[in-house]
């Protein structure tokens, strides 16, 4: 059995105020309460073709967004697309650097491809198709130089001392228990309080400047400014 790499930075909040923990029974009523009355509908098409599609696109990340190597990406990264036993059941994913593509074949020939495209990241293309079906374009950020403002807006840390509430002990075993066992594959952790990040680690081979996909937090942030009275509009 195949261990995830843990490609999203982990975020805790430490408070110094007791949060009532509601019981495990009453956290999946109230989740079930919230789910559509509908089946699940699966995609039309080949399964093993969607499989490949996502795989290529889990590798173009991993490799040319991520910067991390193929043989690692393929062993450890993103399995909830094309599972580590299906990946098997491919060819050996051929990367082209100089197009900045991913190839993933099926034994039966069919081969699907995500490609790198700046701005916009890697996208799975449609079988049979060489590009997308619109033009990329340059997003150019108007913020200003990370390494000029205060985090979170930017990469300035407060050289302060540790609050006098935070028990610098129990903060470095979070920390060590973050990437504990190795086997975890922990990317990076961080953690913050009251606003103020006051620890930080990252695995091999990641650092503070890495792009990592955040997987279901990107949609969470997403929905968040679309609701946001003000910031919704300038998405």
């Amino acid at each position: 059995m195949k261990t995830r790499f843990l490609s999203i930075g982990l975020l805790i909040v430490m408070t110094t105020t007791a949060i009532p923990q509601a019981l495990p029974d009453e956290v999946i009523d109230r989740a079930k309460s919230l789910e559509l009355d509908t089946p699940y509908v699966p995609p039309p098409g080949d399964p093993m073709a969607h499989h490949a599609a996502g795989y290529a696109k889990v590798m173009c990340s991993a490799v040319f967004i991520s910067g991390l190597s193929p043989e690692f990406a393929a062993e450890n990264v993103g399995f909830f697309t094309a599972p580590y036993e299906v990946r098997g059941m491919f060819r050996k994913p051929v990367i082209d650097r100089r197009n900045k593509a991913v190839h993933v074949t099926l034994l039966d020939g069919l081969t699907r491809t995500a490609k790198y495209l700046g701005s916009q990241g890697c996208v799975a293309l449609q079988i049979g198709k060489s590009d997308v079906n619109f033009t990329p374009v340059v997003v150019k950020s108007r913020l200003p130089n990370p390494a000029t403002q205060p985090w979170p807006m930017g990469d300035i840390l407060p050289k302060d001392p540790l609050p006098a509430e935070i028990d610098s002990a129990k903060l470095n075993a979070a920390v060590e228990a973050a990437f504990q066992p190795r086997e975890g594959l922990t990317a990076a952790f961080v953690v913050t309080w009251k606003g103020r990040l006051i620890a930080e680690r990252y695995g091999d081979g990641s650092g503070v400047q890495t792009p990592l996909e955040s997987w279901s937090m990107g949609k969470s942030l997403t929905a968040t400014l679309f609701g946001h009275p003000r910031e919704g509009r300038r998405v």
